[in-house]
């Protein structure tokens, strides 16, 4: 539908006289289709007009398809005469007072709201600037360009590497613990976990049902030993829930669990440049927005009375109430006559 049929706000809070200032909360609003002086007539009405560049701007705003329907004279009659219908009812709600409508007011709130948030935001967001985005990146590289990690559980026996007779009972206890661990379901990660509390003695990850959290390969290699690296690896190749076998650094014996893994990332300024700029501006929304209502609070004194607020009932069963406008954007038809009873 052409912008310019689409139900403009027809509220004002309450009209007041020009002759005095209006009170805060109050406006006086010029309704006229066309408040610019100047320009070409094509259609006029008491006090007001539609003129030729704006019919002009107005066809430019729509499609070429669209356009189409209004080449000869009589389709852009037509045109503006929609135009001038609409400011008529504009005209005749305003001469029954309907501007000070309840819902008419809250339609008016709802739209001077949303143009003053874009007005806000945008000038918020057009702030970001190339350095921004550095800095923002290089705060956070770790999230852009980080190695591949992989998530354990652990089932871990002491048992130094030196003490050949207690590897061996260890061993056996292992195997024997990795069974129990194999009759699981692969995700059953917490049945996992409950066994590695019941049995782990690696005092740090055993109050954690053996998690090891996230972990490069490298990082585990340095902690646990190479050989839990090694397993690592081979586990990302068979997927997540994958158990491994029994696994012997020179602290002791390990059965282990791939929980989760992350692709290696290896992001550059380039290639986040345009998520970073949307994040940061969508910050600076917030943020602007969260300081505006602030002020505006202070600055108009608000207070609370929390005793009164208690005693308002609300009934959760009560059905809502029928709207009793039409959609905005949308010029209502006239009513259906009613169906005649054969």
């Amino acid at each position: 539908m052409p912008s310019a049929l689409r139900l403009v706000p027809l509220a004002v809070l309450a009209l007041v006289g020009c002759e005095r200032g209006a009170l805060p909360g109050q406006a006086v609003v010029d309704f006229r289709h066309t408040r610019a002086p100047g320009g070409t007539p094509v259609a006029s009405w008491a006090g007001d007009r539609v003129t030729a560049e704006e019919l002009r701007r107005l066809l430019e705003e729509m499609s070429p398809a669209l356009r189409e329907r209004y080449q000869t004279l009589e389709q852009k009659r037509e045109y503006v005469e929609g135009l001038v219908r609409y400011e008529l009812l504009v005209r005749e709600a305003l001469a029954r007072g309907l501007q000070d409508d309840p819902d008419v007011v809250a339609g008016t709130k709802r739209a001077l709201v949303s143009r003053l948030m874009r007005d806000e935001l945008e000038g918020a967001a057009q702030r970001v600037s190339e350095e921004d985005v550095a800095a923002a990146y290089a705060r956070q590289r770790e999230d852009y360009v980080r190695p591949e990690q992989v998530r354990l559980s652990h089932l871990f026996l002491a048992a130094p590497r030196a003490d050949a007779a207690r590897v061996a009972a260890a061993r056996q206890e292992a195997e024997a613990l990795r069974a129990q661990a194999q009759a699981l379901p692969a995700r059953d990660f917490a049945a996992f976990g409950r066994l590695a509390r019941a049995h782990s003695q690696e005092p740090r990850t055993q109050p954690l049902d053996g998690d090891l959290r996230f972990r490069s390969l490298e990082v585990l290699a340095q902690d646990l030993g190479p050989e839990v690296a090694d397993a690592a690896r081979a586990l990302v190749a068979e997927g997540v829930g994958a158990l491994s076998g029994v696994v012997q650094t020179d602290a002791g014996l390990h059965v282990l669990r791939l929980t989760g893994h992350q692709p290696a990332l290896d992001q550059s300024l380039a290639d986040v440049r345009a998520q970073i700029a949307g994040r940061l501006a969508q910050e600076r929304r917030s943020r602007a927005w969260e300081e505006l209502l602030a002020g505006l609070a202070r600055r108009a004194d608000v207070t609370l009375d929390t005793a009164a607020l208690a005693r308002v009932h609300v009934d959760a069963l009560t059905p809502p109430r029928a709207p009793t406008l039409p959609a905005p954007g949308s010029l209502p038809a006239p009513p259906s006559p009613p169906s005649e009873t054969p």
